[in-house]
């Protein structure tokens, strides 16, 4: 990836939703959102208008904004034929989506504005079982996963408002180098080579990088000392 940071696409659509039964389940849910052409606040807990069921792996500061590339639908259709009336944007409950910006090109720790807002790339999605249960198809947060097309989430800089098709611009990117799908290579590798623990260190002490994904590398960095020590 380049360490300019030149990138910039519109926001094709903004999602917001209210709390409600899980479709194909029950259980309570704010995964169905809705596009809105209205103007949002977006402050650092999240955007008004927008709720979260599940205060534990949903919202919150390091999760206020969630963004899914909707190029990745295309491959979801391909994938798993015949539900291309599923795999359309806004079905696993982001909140931006856009063309031309995937995990390839951006990195934990990137700032961006929208809106009147800036924020910053806090951590990779790390998708729930609810994605599946909505779809109806079993596995698709561990496909997901496999494939690196998680998305990813948002912490918030600057309060401000936003709404669909306002650009968001990259005005600064993070210097480590680590894309969010190297991230995920990382992530589904069984023995981290020498060029991946170096990454995995990095990671564990990146103060951009959401607390919760620091303790994850942290015990992967002390699982890889543990294999090699008794290997």
């Amino acid at each position: 990836m380049s360490s300019t940071p030149e990138l910039a696409t519109p926001l094709d659509a903004l999602f917001v939703g209210a709390v409600g039964p899980l479709p194909n389940d029950g259980a309570a849910s704010a995964i169905d959102k809705q596009a809105s052409a209205d103007v949002h606040r977006l402050e650092v807990e999240g955007l008004a208008g927008d709720t979260v069921a599940d205060h534990v792996h949903h919202g919150g500061a390091q999760r206020a904004l969630n963004h899914y590339p909707a190029e990745h639908y295309r491959a979801w259709q391909a994938r798993y034929p015949g539900h291309d009336h599923i795999f359309v944007p806004g079905v696993l409950g982001e909140n931006l989506s856009t063309h031309g910006m995937t995990e390839a090109d951006v990195q934990v720790g990137d700032i961006f504005t929208l809106g009147t807002a800036t924020i910053q790339i806090s951590q990779p999605r790390q998708p729930c079982w609810k994605i599946g249960v909505r779809t109806g198809i079993a596995g698709l947060a561990k496909a997901a996963v496999q494939t690196g097309c998680t998305g990813w989430l948002y912490r918030v800089l600057e309060a401000g408002d936003l709404r669909a098709r306002d650009p968001l611009m990259r005005i600064e990117a993070a210097k480590h180098g680590i894309s969010l799908a190297r991230m995920w290579d990382i992530q589904n590798m069984r023995q981290p080579d020498e060029a991946a623990r170096h990454d995995i260190l990095t990671l564990a002490e990146l103060p951009t990088l959401a607390p919760e994904w620091r303790k994850r590398m942290a015990w992967r960095l002390r699982r890889i000392a543990e294999q090699q020590s008794s290997a």
